[in-house]
């Protein structure tokens, strides 16, 4: 079996435990579970975008992402968030080079205090990408920088479930001021423990 359908084996058969276990682990409230630090990954196609689309196909992929709180007795600081995302993505050629692209940086997360049932949270960040192309053997590291968009709600009191939505845009204007650099969409499933 490969990586792919095993890790969609795993996200299914856990997104079936969760619901089948949801009232055993009941929050208090569902504002509850944004107030904790949080463990998840996530799982989904990866959409080059513009000129990147005309190089690369869409594949799917997934990653790990790690948050925790900033302080919670200041009105505005509760609502935020700091954390670790890493991915691996692998792009198919057009042409004849393949892609395999590793994102890794930090983001700031803000939920938007609205009082319904799902939390939405709004994501920006930057870091680094590692960048692998075959059959050229070219590897470098690029900046990246990401936004995004999440909505979750929860499954129990150590679960969540949602859906992400990132924008990572690959910068090489410090190579050549006329490069375009690499525009990526990643939609996917997530699920994450309150830890």
């Amino acid at each position: 079996m490969n990586m792919k359908k095993t890790a969609f084996v795993i996200l299914a058969g856990s997104l079936l435990f969760a619901g089948f276990n949801q009232d055993a682990y009941a929050a208090k409230t569902r504002k509850d579970y944004f107030f904790k630090p949080q463990l998840g990954g996530w799982f989904g196609p990866v959409t080059p975008l513009g000129e990147t689309d005309e190089l690369f196909d869409t594949e799917l992929s997934g990653g790990i992402f790690f948050r925790i709180n900033l302080p919670k007795d200041n009105f505005i600081l509760k609502y935020f968030k700091i954390g670790v995302d890493i991915s691996y993505q692998h792009y198919e050629s057009k042409g004849i080079n393949d892609l395999h692209f590793v994102p890794l940086y930090g983001s700031i997360l803000g939920l938007l205090p609205i009082d319904i049932p799902v939390r939405i949270q709004l994501k920006w960040g930057a870091g680094a990408a590692y960048l692998y192309q075959r059959p050229d053997r070219l590897e470098l590291w690029e900046p990246v920088i990401h936004t995004g968009l999440e909505i979750s709600f929860p499954a129990g009191r150590t679960v969540n479930i949602g859906l992400r939505l990132d924008y990572l845009y690959i910068y090489e204007g410090y190579l050549d001021s006329k490069a375009e650099g690499g525009h990526f969409l990643n939609i996917g499933i997530c699920l994450y423990f309150n830890i």
